[in-house]
Order: C-alpha cells, then structure tokens, then sequence
C-alpha cells in the first residue's frame, strides 16, 4: 500500500525549514539546497510543493506570522479586556528565545519585502489582521473611546511594539526587555487613561 502523504503538513514542514535556513543563513544564503538539507528531503520534493524559492519564502513568513497569532490567541484567553490587550502586546515583543529569532527573521523579511511585491502583500495582509485585532482589544478596552480614536490609539501601540521590538533585538543590555514591558505598560496607561 503507498505511504499517506499530508501534502499541507509538509509545507508547514518545509516553510519551517526555510525559516530555520534564513534564522541560520540570512534570506541571502538561503539556498534550495539548504532548505532541503533542513528538510530532510531533495530539492526535486521541494519543487513538488513549491514553484520557486520565492513561493517557500513567503510561505515561511506566513508560517511564522500564524504561529505568532495563534500564541496571541492562546494569551487573551479568559482574560479581561485591558490585560488581554497588554498579553497580544507583549506576546509580540522578543522576550524569549523563540519570539527573538521571530523577530530576527522578521527583520530579514522586511528588508527582502521592499523590493519582493509577495513578501509585500504578505508583510501587508499580516499587519491588517494584527491591526484589526488590537483595535478590537483597544475598543473592547476603552469603550467611550470613538471609532477614529481606537484607530489611532492601536496605530500608536503597533508602532510603539515595532520600535521596541527593534530596540530589544539590538540591545545587548539585559534590562532591554524590562524596559520593553514598563514602556508597554506606559503606553497603555496613556491609551486606555
């Protein structure tokens, strides 16, 4: 009898060892030959799943960008409306291992996106969803506040969470992450009121 194959988990195998290539090589480095080495596989089994180098390195942004929601999703979990917005925004910041090489890659991404329209439309599509989820928490948060004021007040918590998000990946100091959290908590003092 022939082996069943889960076509939509070896892409999720496969966008994860692009991920690890890109974490280890840089976009630049990350070859068909070291994604299949990843793998565990031949560069013919790639091409089966991908068209190109460009369609796997999309699919590793996208496979990174659903990890990341689904750890936010898990943290606001029976949490009040104020604390559930605090848990996605810290979720989002590099304070451990994982979530630093996240943003390590993520970086790499963005600089690739400028010039690549795919990872564009997905850096693009992502930060929608992410948008959308944090003005919710922001309105569920702070209901007096108008439509037009959760949109800026989740505009200004995305951009606070990027700039710190850049701060801790390039700091060497340890009270980096300390600050990112105090720094989050200001912010949302000054949101929420």
């Amino acid at each position: 009898m022939p082996k069943v194959v889960d076509h939509d988990e070896r892409r999720r195998e496969i966008a994860a060892a692009t991920w690890r290539a890109i974490d280890e090589l840089g976009v630049d480095g990350t070859t068909m030959r070291a994604i299949a080495e990843r793998a565990g596989c031949t560069i013919g089994r790639l091409n089966h799943y991908f068209d190109s180098r460009e369609d796997m390195l999309v699919a590793a942004l996208r496979y990174a960008h659903v990890r990341a929601g689904a750890r936010m999703l898990t943290a606001i979990e029976g949490r009040s409306s104020s604390d559930a917005l605090r848990a996605v925004l810290l979720e989002a910041l590099p304070l451990d291992d994982e979530r630093y090489t996240e943003w390590k890659v993520w970086l790499t991404f963005w600089a690739q996106a400028l010039n690549t329209e795919s990872l564009r439309n997905e850096h693009r599509q992502r930060y929608l969803e992410w948008h959308l989820l944090v003005s919710t928490l922001v309105a569920d948060a702070a209901p007096s506040l108008s439509k037009v004021a959760v949109q800026q007040a989740a505009d200004s918590l995305l951009a606070t969470v990027d700039g710190l998000g850049i701060h801790v990946l390039m700091s060497p100091a340890a009270g980096a992450k300390r600050q990112a959290i105090r720094t989050i908590d200001t912010a949302l003092a000054t949101v929420l009121g």
